[in-house]
């Protein structure tokens, strides 16, 4: 392994984490999702002290939907999470990544992914989980959707029994 490197979703800016002892780097989804000002100044002074902004390779991409897909977690990452794991996972080939975030089905993914996170101000999550998707009408088990195809009733996310 050669350096640390500090990948930081939205919630880092947010918080206002701070890293002295390695690189930090984000996505450009997540620099879109910054919109209130005090984030913003935030995030420019993080990028004024070498942060970089890099989109994933698609490889990467592609392993961490699978991995959602695995947790349960892949109908509520946004297009922004899959990239800011994804380019984790791409750094963390050739580097310690320590992936900052609070949103606990990212930390399911990462864990899943055997990334190390760290949460920028929540307390994080404690083990995985997996979820399933099941009709709350005739308890089918579905892989998508919001409404079941059976019977009508809504679907919902919940912890898969095992």
């Amino acid at each position: 392994m050669k350096e640390k490197v500090y990948v930081i979703d939205t919630s880092g800016f947010i918080v206002g984490v701070q890293f002295n002892d390695g690189d930090m780097v984000t996505v450009p989804g997540v620099v879109d999702e910054i919109i209130d000002s005090t984030s913003r100044l935030r995030f420019d002074l993080m990028y004024d002290a070498g942060l970089k902004v890099e989109p994933p390779l698609g490889t990467f991409k592609e392993q961490v939907v699978s991995a959602a897909a695995s947790t349960g977690d892949a109908g509520v990452l946004s297009k922004t999470d899959i990239e800011v794991l994804a380019k984790a996972l791409e750094l963390a080939q050739n580097s310690k990544v320590i992936f900052i975030t609070d949103d606990y089905a990212v930390q399911n993914v990462a864990s899943c992914l055997e990334l190390e996170f760290k949460p920028a101000g929540s307390s994080g999550i404690t083990k995985k989980i997996v979820w399933e998707l099941r009709c709350t009408g005739c308890g089918i088990v579905v892989n998508y959707g919001s409404e079941c195809q059976i019977c009508g009733s809504a679907i919902r996310r919940r912890r898969a029994r095992h």
